[in-house]
């Protein structure tokens, strides 16, 4: 049986492309268990759609495998009826939010004929062995298929207990050269060996904005032992420098932030990294965990704040305060740990006064934070909101046109839609001058540096 997987790129314009982490696990698993393949990654190797469809026709085969994020919904369709129609009669699974969000959207507007529903890595497999000995697929759990016109679910798959059990990635069945030349994982340090590394999966909080793969489903994490015997292997294998863990939340209280500084400490060889924790969790009584954290070689620590409403965060379902978001940022700043944030504009409680409240909250921080535009996705409570609010009245027309965040693309405020993306910018742009900032854009800050000097 003849496989490939391809790696959608999302943002083919950017200069540097991450490595893709739950790609990766899904190819470990197929590896581990024998199955060979080929792989196509358009970010590597920076192929656009057109040179896609050229590459497939050259080699045929049984098996078509990828996945994304929801807001890829137009390259899934697009890059599935390129295959039916050079490979008619060949299998097309996808997996990631794409197809746990909307699973009967996908099957009955895509040529997509199998969706990956929820955690990949042993579905990936028992799908793989069904599709190899010609047994039925109805005994694998969470999938959909479509049979004729029909849409059929197996059972929902529980989630892996033991994370340590699946291991982490083998980066070498990608071009590994080339991802470490784009450093996108490099904390802001150029010229250095970075990778990611996911420590844990999932959740524990519900915003009303957000959705990912593992959303409903218990916070797990792998044990300090088998985290510290990949940094150590990273490290040997490839000299890895700098890490950042990949993860939603990495820190979800003070007992995880020791355990992992306690770890990293008993490496015997230093490297830099960067990781996710909840807003709240450090105080001013935690100032010295803060100058632990800096002294294991922590070099950001990434937290929300989201907006500087309390309107707008009540909305979110974020159970923090706009005090404790700046006495968190100020405390990192203080033990020499770089706070870093994200902000969303448009909210329906979103004003002017709003958008200017949370700019100057990030001031007060001496952030300045990556931005983005309310996206209301598939599977959240602000998405039944825009769907019953008339804002979204034809759902595949919506998935069709998203993209990035930070482009803008719908509004649920009372503000005119230019008046919405004016007030932001230009009160990013006055945020960066401030701060001495040079920006190519005050939204897509993938890069940005200090001013120098005069």
């Amino acid at each position: 049986m003849k496989i490939v997987f391809i790696n959608i790129v999302l943002r083919p314009e950017a200069k540097k492309h991450s490595l893709p982490v739950g790609l990766g696990h899904i190819l470990l698993a197929a590896k581990t268990h024998g199955f060979e393949f080929d792989l196509i990654d358009m970010a590597s190797e920076r192929i656009s759609l057109d040179e896609l469809g050229k590459m497939l026709e050259k080699k045929i085969y049984d098996v078509y495998a990828f996945g994304c994020i929801v807001t890829g919904y137009r390259y899934v369709h697009h890059i599935s009826q390129t295959i039916k129609k050079i490979n008619p009669n060949s299998t097309i699974i996808c997996g990631n939010s794409v197809a746990t969000s909307i699973p009967e959207l996908l099957l009955k507007n895509t040529q997509v004929d199998i969706a990956v529903i929820g955690e990949g890595d042993i579905t990936i497999v028992e799908l793989l062995k069904a599709l190899e000995n010609k047994t039925s697929i109805t005994n694998v759990r969470g999938i959909g298929f479509r049979e004729g016109d029909k849409i059929h679910f197996t059972p929902a798959r529980p989630v892996i207990e033991d994370l340590d059990t699946i291991g982490f990635p083998d980066w070498e069945v990608f071009n590994l050269e080339r991802y470490l030349e784009d450093n996108a994982h490099g904390v802001g340090e150029e010229d250095t060996v970075s990778l990611p590394l996911n420590s844990a999966r999932g959740c524990p909080h519900s915003c009303t904005f957000c959705y990912h793969v593992f959303k409903g489903e218990r916070y797990r994490k792998y044990s300090e032992k088998a985290i510290i015997e990949e940094i150590r292997r990273i490290n040997t294998a490839y000299k890895c420098e700098v890490i950042t863990f990949w993860d939603e939340l990495t820190f979800t209280n003070l007992k995880s932030v020791k355990d992992r500084v306690d770890a990293i400490n008993g490496l015997g060889f230093n490297f830099n990294w960067g990781a996710s924790a909840r807003a709240g969790l450090f105080r001013k009584e935690h100032i010295e965990e803060v100058r632990a954290l800096k002294q294991a070689g922590c070099r950001h620590i990434s937290f929300s704040l989201e907006n500087g409403s309390p309107e707008i965060l009540a909305a979110m379902g974020k159970k923090i305060s706009v005090d404790q978001f700046i006495e968190q940022a100020l405390v990192l700043h203080e033990g020499g740990v770089p706070p870093l944030t994200s902000v969303i504009f448009g909210y329906p409680q979103e004003t002017p006064e709003t958008i200017q409240r949370t700019l100057d909250i990030c001031y007060e921080c001496n952030i300045y934070p990556s931005v983005g535009f309310l996206l209301p996705l598939p599977g959240t409570q602000i998405y039944e909101w825009a769907k019953k609010a008339g804002k979204i009245t034809n759902e595949i027309d919506y998935l069709m046109k998203i993209g990035d965040r930070q482009d803008f693309h719908i509004n649920l405020t009372k503000m005119a839609d230019n008046e919405l993306v004016e007030t932001a910018a230009r009160g990013l742009e006055s945020l960066a001058k401030k701060q001495n900032l040079k920006l190519a854009s005050v939204f897509k800050t993938g890069d940005y540096q200090k001013v120098a000097k005069p």
